[in-house]
């Protein structure tokens, strides 16, 4: 089969890399795309088709990037006269999937959703990729080999999403949580103190706040839309939902962190940008 992968970052990357392993071949969009994306999908030996509209012959669209982008990536795509099947695997709330299922559905585009849960399919068993809709079997055929595990959910379009939101409601927002208390005990002058009793009652918290600002902070600036949109689906759930508000803030503060190695963030810097931040304002 033929598939595009718009956009392949790192994990659109690794979703590319699980597709070449199993047997199909892969393009990629040049126009617009950071020196970063072109050498990795060089790599990768993509197959550069240069501008959206030479997408056309793809079998199967990915859509992979910040859900804020997703609805107009899918406008874009629907004006190629692409006509096979459409995956947006961002981070979306279930509402989002409907509208785009909405809009594809007027240009005679099928689509399935989906929402990968884990990092950058680099390893087994790392990386899962849930889908929902009518075709979402046809997704779990294409990977036969490779990285990415394809589970498919019953119950219709929205149900991968819903999954996605539900997990990273957890694991970002608890993120954002941690480093937040961090910033207010260090403002407060209790942080050592802190430490001393987290070492005592909490063991791990302290190397989770480490692991927290090192592994998230240069992805902050893709979580804040992510934040919204778990916020959006916690509300239509009748659920609380202010406390992803906050984290969207929290990961809003930390946008200056972008793309950054992971060697060049540490706790301390990641703390001390909250509280200026905080002052700034």
């Amino acid at each position: 089969m033929i598939l595009t992968i718009l956009h392949p970052g790192e994990m659109g990357a690794s979703v590319a890399a699980a597709a070449i392993s199993s047997g199909h071949r892969v393009l990629w969009v040049s126009e617009g795309r950071s020196e970063a994306t072109k050498q990795r999908s060089l790599s990768l030996q993509l197959e550069d088709v240069g501008t959206l509209a030479a997408i056309h012959e793809s079998d199967i669209v990915f859509s992979i990037c910040p859900p804020h982008a997703a609805i107009q990536m899918a406008k874009d795509v629907s004006e190629t006269g692409f006509k096979g099947l459409y995956v947006d695997a961002n981070a979306g709330s279930p509402e989002k999937k409907l509208l785009i299922n909405e809009l594809l559905q007027g240009e005679n585009i099928d689509f399935v959703d989906g929402g990968i849960i884990g990092p950058p399919a680099n390893s087994e068993g790392s990386t899962r990729l849930y889908v929902s809709g009518e075709r979402c079997s046809e997704i779990q055929a294409v990977f036969t080999d490779g990285f990415l595990g394809v589970h498919s959910l019953e119950g219709g379009i929205g149900k991968a999403a819903a999954l996605k939101i539900a997990y990273a409601a957890w694991t970002k927002g608890s993120s954002a949580l941690i480093l937040a208390v961090r910033a207010m005990a260090r403002n407060a002058d209790v942080e050592k103190d802190l430490l001393y009793e987290w070492g005592l009652s909490q063991p791990n918290a302290e190397a989770m706040t480490s692991l927290s600002a090192t592994l998230n902070s240069p992805k902050a600036w893709r979580f804040v839309s992510e934040m919204d949109e778990i916020s959006k689906t916690f509300a239509a759930n009748g659920v609380p939902n202010n406390f992803w508000d906050a984290a969207a803030e929290v990961y809003d503060r930390l946008k200056d962190f972008k793309n950054l190695p992971h060697d060049q963030v540490n706790v301390d810097s990641v703390i001390q940008k909250l509280i200026e931040t905080n002052e700034d304002i």
